[in-house]
């Protein structure tokens, strides 16, 4: 008794000083963007900004305002004239500049179609002004003009002026905020455009916008180089971070280009390609994928047909591109002989091609490098006699898995259970064929029914990182729109992890990245049109994270007792561990290691 007592009492004193140093949250608020660059890292990001509590447009506005945009005396700080407001002089209407203040959306609403909920209150953009200069502005983009009017009304002076544009780029009407809040500005356009990055395709825009031709950055060229140079010139100031933490009590996020200003240089600015690290200095570089040293299996070919297989190329860090080198140029072949340091830092793919008359078991080393890295790997292929040879076994996922079809049963359409040369598939729908538009000898085929579907009928086992595979619609059909969804509850409930189009005539290649642990199992639902093809389903695992055997056993040892809480601990206290302990230390599996994974072990022990 007296032992457990003594156990019972160290397991609440440690608890207790580890939510102590917790305090300071949210210290890992920014963790699933680290390592990641350009539209990866915006995409992060939105992730992690995107959901928060909508507050309502007028007693949510002010009542913000009061928290959020008022300097120490409680006076409003009004970014667009000089004048001192008391929270309580909100007005609608004005003739001249000193008359009240009201709501500027310095992100105007039109932009985004009007009342539009959450943009049309979300307090990052939302700003208290005067009425009059707020007027003058109108929804005109910010910009630069040499000559410009200026409002003013006795002492009471516009803090900005309208006129013509003179920054390089566009000479339309434009606003321009005094210096003292272009660098705050320029933060709010960033914040915008990341957290309603889904939303902004359908916006009706402006001037300053240029989604079509800029795709994920969103702004025009002359306004992504203003908003840049603002941002420069202009640092982050205690206003601005005393708004940020306001907001973020306020409706539950941040403005990450104010708590890391430097974001704004990986996504627009001089540091594109790279990754960011959390502090902004440089990430060394590295090649993550494929592992230096590794084999990768492309399974069975018959003789005198073509075998391809696709495989991931992902880095971190890199500044120059990468070429490639392959020992064997008769028999292999690949996509591309070079790669770009962003698409390598971004993730990309290699698609490698084998083709021979005989028979037999052939290898090839490819090297992937530049003056700074390199990786070489070895590829394997087995080239069978016509209608010879074994269907490859099923392989645990390691690397990579991928489903050929080769070796099926062809003809016809099914709604049945399909064994095919990697997994059990359920089958809607759809059947085995020797269509022209195809990898090797047999592809998948769905329907005319616009309800085709093929499932996993079994798990990956020990979590996956990617999916991917070739489609295009049949013959003449028109294209055809599928959806992927993945299930880590063994097929239980269905998560949605993008939509795809199938291409008439042209069989393309499409990636997925997922980050998913454990039993994994996927499927590919048609939505529209009509008959698709689909070959080469390449499912990619996690081999570089060893899944946990037993919950709660963080050391591995193969017991969940005292010595997991200490090795949880000592990971929290910032001692070292690998990557196996790291993902067993997640013991909630909530992708965060910290106190609630120390409570999840304690109660695992105490159930015991």
């Amino acid at each position: 008794m007296k032992k457990s007592i003594r156990y019972s009492f160290l397991l609440v004193a440690m608890l207790c000083s580890t939510q102590a140093i917790f305090a300071a949250e949210p210290t890992n608020y920014y963790n699933s963007a680290l390592g990641k660059s350009d539209e990866n890292l915006m995409n992060a990001l939105k992730s992690i900004i995107h959901n928060h509590t909508e507050v309502s447009y007028t007693s949510g506005l002010l009542s913000a305002f009061k928290k959020a945009d008022t300097d120490k005396d409680g006076y409003i700080i009004d970014i667009y004239s000089n004048c001192r407001y008391k929270p309580s002089d909100n007005g609608s209407s004005a003739s001249h500049v000193g008359e009240g203040y009201n709501r500027e959306h310095s992100f105007p609403r039109s932009w985004f179609g009007g009342e539009v909920a959450p943009m049309n209150t979300d307090v990052f953009h939302v700003y208290p002004t005067d009425i009059k200069v707020n007027s003058q502005r109108s929804n005109f983009p910010y910009g630069v003009c040499a000559k410009g009017t200026r409002l003013s009304y006795g002492n009471y002076v516009a803090k900005g002026k309208l006129g013509v544009c003179t920054y390089p780029g566009y000479s339309g009407t434009v606003f321009e905020p005094d210096d003292e809040y272009k660098g705050d500005l320029a933060r709010t356009y960033f914040y915008m455009v990341t957290c309603y990055k889904d939303e902004l395709p359908s916006w009706p825009g402006s001037d300053q916008l240029n989604y079509a031709g800029n795709r994920y950055k969103a702004f025009s060229t002359w306004t992504i180089n203003m908003l840049m140079e603002w941002t420069r010139l202009d640092p982050v100031s205690d206003k601005e971070i005393k708004r940020n933490e306001a907001v973020y009590g306020i409706q539950g996020n941040r403005n990450p280009f104010i708590d890391h200003p430097e974001l704004a240089e990986y996504i627009w600015g001089n540091m594109q390609g790279k990754c960011w690290n959390g502090t902004g200095e440089d990430i060394p570089a590295t090649i993550t994928s494929p592992v230096n040293g590794s084999i990768i299996d492309m399974g069975t070919v018959t003789v005198g047909n073509q075998k391809e297989y696709t495989i991931n190329v992902k880095g971190e860090g890199l500044t120059t591109g990468l070429s490639l080198v392959m020992e064997d140029n008769e028999f292999f072949y690949v996509s591309q002989n070079t790669f770009t340091a962003s698409e390598v830092n971004s993730g990309t793919s290699l698609t490698i091609g084998f083709a021979t008359d005989d028979e037999g078991t052939y290898s090839n080393l490819i090297t992937l490098s530049n003056e700074e890295v390199a990786t070489s790997f070895t590829v394997t292929v087995t080239a069978i006699p016509e209608g010879g040879g074994p269907t490859p076994p099923p392989v645990v996922v390691g690397d990579s898995i991928m489903e050929d079809w080769e070796g099926c049963n062809t003809g016809g359409y099914w709604t049945d259970v399909v064994v095919g040369n990697a997994f059990m598939w359920e089958f809607t729908d759809a059947g085995i064929w020797g269509d022209p538009l195809r990898h090797g000898e047999l592809v998948c085929r769905f329907g005319k029914s616009n309800c085709s579907a093929i499932e996993m009928a079994e798990d990956v086992e020990g979590g996956t990182s990617g999916i991917s595979f070739w489609v295009a619609s049949y013959g003449n059909d028109s294209n055809a729109n599928l959806r992927i969804d993945f299930s880590t509850d063994h097929g239980a409930s269905w998560t949605t992890l993008g939509d795809i189009t199938a291409i008439k005539g042209i069989l393309q290649h499409y990636t997925l990245d997922t980050d998913l642990t454990g039993a994994v199992r996927f499927r590919i639902v048609q939505t529209s049109g009509s008959r698709v093809n689909i070959d080469d389903i390449t499912i990619y695992g996690r081999a570089d994270v060893p899944q946990p055997v037993l919950k709660g056993d963080v050391n591995g040892d193969g017991e969940v007792n005292i010595a997991d809480v200490n090795t949880l601990l000592n990971i929290i206290l910032g001692g070292e561990a690998d990557a196996a302990t790291m993902v067993r230390a997640d013991v909630n599996e909530d992708s965060e290691v910290n106190i609630a994974d120390v409570n999840a072990v304690i109660d695992i022990i105490l159930s015991h």
